[in-house]
């Protein structure tokens, strides 16, 4: 009866170890580099061994006979089910091999093949089974033909994806109204097509040992810096990550102080945004997969900067500037300054405004730097959860932690009221930053002034706030100072030209040591 009370010893039959033997090890990290054969068996063993036919499903083998005047030749070609055209397949390759064609006396057959037999606009003969093999995983085709040691690789790929739509992080009400998606070729068409320029340039790039992503790297010769290009490039090649999938993993591995809240590079979702950066004699890139760019070098004026700027009239923009400028200093000091105020310098206040506040904390069971802190936790609590839920309940959180709760917390005498404001205004302050991960950075870096403020007073934020600039004054982005123009100074005037500056007009950053004049 009580029998499922008593120890039943685990089986051992059932147990497993998931180390390697070393034979087994070897077997796992071996990757040899394979040649294409003139036997079109032994190719199609190699292949089947490369892309694991044994247990792959999506790969497709269709064997065919190629009938020329002299026979019939046998061949077959590999694909992956679901990322190419079919239609283009019978088309451009079938058909064409079906019919009877002329073939001429002691020439490479799949050079013939590629050059008179293939109507395709992209072919390319190699004899590595291993690079036909990686083409193969990226949606294009391989093709084999008996008696030839050349493989074809064609571009018939196609797959599902996300089409050109609006941007979801960087909203403008004036401007273009297109983002970047998820296909590279996609994302660099939509580059070519705004900048129309002959120099403009893709320089081909792959990141990942195993997952071998392309990527591109855009810039427009005869106004970029060359120095600044071979810079970018030698970061570029020096990855030697297995697997990379987002722009974002290569932003971490090329800032030069990634151990450091402040972003060191720009990264969009918009063509625009890219189109003017190329033309300042900046370069982006982009990889497949990623529907953002990354915009290299880049400072602290080009983070703060928002793509509206160029569309909205010279008073518009000076305003909206210096509302964000504001709204750094919200977002960062006030909750410091608050506590040093209350705590350390209330001489400075009004005596009514002291009283208040005295009337208010009589009720309140916490200190105010535990008021505060709670109050930040529970507002980045909701900002997560707002994310993170779908995005017709993210709105009705929002309103729920803010309005209920907060006047609940008020009402149970948790919390004093300016408290809340204080904290919203640091959370609006936040929203009214363009670049995400400078708001990021921004509220991160909030504890530490609060801290400082709380403990040490004005002196306190002052400390801070000086050994804060000693961190970032030191950064560069591909040579850029992250400072400047400002420091080291490299222009007349240069505080009021970013204030005031024409957005419509292309700029031309001395910092940037471009080709072009002006």
């Amino acid at each position: 009866m009580f029998n499922f009370l008593k120890y039943t010893p685990p089986n051992k039959k059932e147990s497993f170890d998931l180390t390697f033997s070393q034979k087994e090890e070897k077997t796992q990290n071996t990757s040899m580099q394979i040649n294409v054969s003139k036997s079109l068996d032994e190719n199609l063993n190699n292949i089947k061994k490369l892309m694991h036919l044994d247990v792959n499903s999506d790969i497709v083998i269709r064997f065919f006979n190629w009938n020329t005047n002299k026979k019939n030749i046998r061949a077959f070609i590999i694909f992956a089910d679901g990322i190419v055209n079919r239609i283009s397949i019978n088309q451009f390759v079938l058909e064409p091999a079906m019919k009877m064609a002329e073939l001429k006396e002691h020439v490479d057959t799949a050079k013939y093949f590629s050059e008179n037999i293939m109507p395709q606009s992209q072919v390319e003969c190699t004899d590595s089974l291993n690079k036909i093999a990686d083409s193969i995983n990226f949606g294009n085709v391989g093709v084999f033909l008996d008696g030839s040691a050349s493989g074809i690789i064609t571009d018939i790929k196609t797959w599902e994806h996300r089409s050109i739509s609006t941007p979801l992080n960087e909203t403008v009400v004036q401007g273009p109204h297109e983002a970047f998606n998820e296909v590279l070729r996609c994302n660099t068409a939509l580059v070519r097509t705004s900048v129309n320029n002959s120099n403009l340039v893709f320089e081909n790039f792959t990141f990942g040992t195993q997952s071998k992503t392309p990527a591109s790297l855009a810039y427009i010769k005869g106004i970029i810096n060359p120095k600044l290009t071979n810079e970018i490039r030698k970061k570029l090649n020096g990855f030697e990550d297995d697997y990379i999938f987002s722009v974002f993993d290569i932003e971490k591995g090329i800032e030069e102080r990634n151990n450091i809240s402040i972003p060191q590079v720009i990264t969009t979702e918009r063509p625009d945004k890219v189109c003017r950066a190329l033309v300042e004699g900046r370069a982006a890139l982009f990889l497949n997969g990623s529907s953002h760019a990354l915009i290299l070098p880049s400072n602290i004026t080009d983070i703060i900067a928002s793509p509206e700027d160029a569309y909205l009239r010279k008073p518009y923009s000076v305003f909206i500037k210096l509302i964000r400028i504001i709204a750094v200093f919200l977002s960062l000091l006030t909750p410091g300054l608050f506590l040093a105020l209350t705590r350390f310098h209330t001489e400075s206040l009004l005596n009514d405004m002291f009283l208040s506040l005295i009337l208010e904390r009589s009720t309140i069971p916490f200190s105010l730097l535990t008021e505060i802190i709670i109050m930040e936790i529970s507002f980045e609590l909701i900002k997560e959860a707002s994310i993170r839920i779908p995005g017709s309940i993210g709105s009705s959180l929002g309103i729920v932690g803010g309005l209920i709760l907060g006047q609940s917390a008020v009402n149970a005498g948790l919390v004093s009221p300016i408290t809340i404001i204080i904290v919203s205004i640091c959370g609006i302050a936040s929203f009214a930053i363009p670049s995400y991960s400078l708001s990021f950075s921004f509220r991160i870096l909030r504890f530490a002034f609060i801290f400082a403020g709380a403990f040490l007073g004005i002196v306190g934020i002052c400390s801070c706030f000086v050994l804060w600039l000693s961190l970032i004054l030191g950064v560069s982005s591909f040579g850029v100072p992250f400072f400047a123009p400002y420091s080291p100074h490299t222009a007349k005037r240069a505080l009021i030209k970013n204030l005031f500056m024409d957005y419509s007009k292309i700029p031309n950053p001395s910092y940037l040591k471009t080709k072009r004049k002006g």
